[in-house]
């Protein structure tokens, strides 16, 4: 009897596609090594780009990714980082530069604590709010300016609470202030005091603002300035900056040049000649007209 035999590619489709239990076992296991690999370097390609990633953009901070960003020198702005955890806190606390954390509207004490350490310049540009219990922590820095320019307001407690802060304050959101909150201040040490946009103060609470360590600097933004809260004003050293004050009377001019600090009053537009003779012998720093 003659045999013939069947092609291959003729064999029912299950024959071409049967194979034995150890090479099935085989197969399947190289399969899994190389989705295993690929997976892998999906992973690492996109830890990389997280790792890539300008801090400027970020908006989760993980406690990796700070103790990175805090190992270089130099300003780090971490505009869109809205929350931040004690732990990755901690680590931007050992920056060696400028700390920008702007996009937090929020602080919970115990990440204020973690940030406490940190010795270079702060701003915290998003908080609109200053609870007495976030003053306290943040007043018992050390070390570098506090910038809180978001604070539109603050209240007497809070402001009491900075009375051992012992570097620069920046409050440049406060347009008004209660006598109640400059007078708070009066206790404060620290090296400066800028209220650059402080315009609505009585003249109660120019003199006790005033009055605060007087051997440094006071950044004031009153348009007038009577000549009660100059005689005041004249007592301290250091320097004494009024960019937005427009008028000076001579009896104000009078008493503001007896004092030894360094004056800045570059908006003035209504002074008399005498006023601004008295000003130039003091080499007050005036507008371009009254310079000579």
């Amino acid at each position: 009897m003659t045999h013939i035999s069947t092609p291959a590619d003729a064999r029912p489709r299950s024959d071409r596609f049967r194979c034995g239990g150890r090479e099935c076992n085989f197969l399947a296991a190289m399969l899994k090594t190389i989705v295993g690999m690929c997976l892998l370097v999906f992973a690492a390609a996109g830890g990389a780009r997280a790792a890539d990633e300008p801090a400027e953009t970020l908006t989760k901070l993980t406690v990796e990714r700070a103790r990175e960003l805090a190992a270089n020198k130099g300003d780090l702005r971490l505009p869109k980082v809205a929350s931040l955890s004690p732990e990755a806190a901690a680590e931007l606390a050992k920056l060696d530069g400028r700390l920008f954390l702007d996009g937090l509207t929020e602080l919970p004490l115990e990440v204020a604590r973690a940030l406490v350490p940190f010795k270079g310049n702060m701003s915290l540009g998003g908080l609109t709010s200053l609870p007495e219990e976030l003053a306290a922590v943040l007043g018992s820095r050390a070390i570098g300016n506090t910038h809180l320019d978001g604070l539109t307001t603050i209240d007497p407690a809070s402001a009491r609470k900075f009375d051992s802060h012992r570097h620069s304050l920046y409050f440049n959101g406060v347009k008004s202030m209660s006598d109640e909150t400059a007078a708070a201040f009066e206790s404060y040490r620290g090296s400066s005091l800028v209220l650059a946009n402080l315009s609505d103060i009585s003249d109660k609470g120019v003199i006790s603002l005033a009055r605060h360590n007087k051997g440094n600097v006071l950044v004031l933004g009153i348009t007038t300035l009577s000549p009660e809260a100059a005689a005041v004003l004249a007592q301290r050293k250091g320097k004494i900056k009024l960019r937005s004050l427009t008028s000076l009377s001579d009896e104000a001019a009078k008493n503001l040049v007896q004092t030894d600090a360094e004056l800045t009053l570059t908006k003035l537009t209504e002074i008399s000649a005498e006023a601004a003779e008295l000003l130039r012998s003091k080499k007050v720093d005036l507008p371009k007209k009254f310079r000579q």
